[in-house]
């Protein structure tokens, strides 16, 4: 079990958001091996749930309308 007692000192929000920050960016650093797995099971649940068929259709819609206004801005501009 793992014990975390947490003090917060500062003169204001931004130097303890700072603080946690280069503590975050410490373990990381200190735990490449486990950083990597865990970004790896994240990237297969995300790959997942964009496999899921709503988000297919959404992907689908988003696809077509950004090539309808690729495909409108292109004859404009030749005008």
């Amino acid at each position: 079990m793992v014990k975390i007692n947490i003090n917060i000192e500062g003169e204001n929000i931004s130097e303890v958001v700072e603080e946690l920050i280069n503590v975050g960016i410490g373990l990381i650093k200190s735990n490449r091996k486990e950083a990597r797995e865990l970004m790896k099971i994240l990237a297969d649940e995300a790959l997942n749930v964009l496999m899921e068929q709503k988000i297919l259709e959404r992907g689908a819609d988003l696809y077509r309308k950004i090539n309808s206004e690729i495909n409108w801005s292109y004859k404009k501009g030749r005008r």
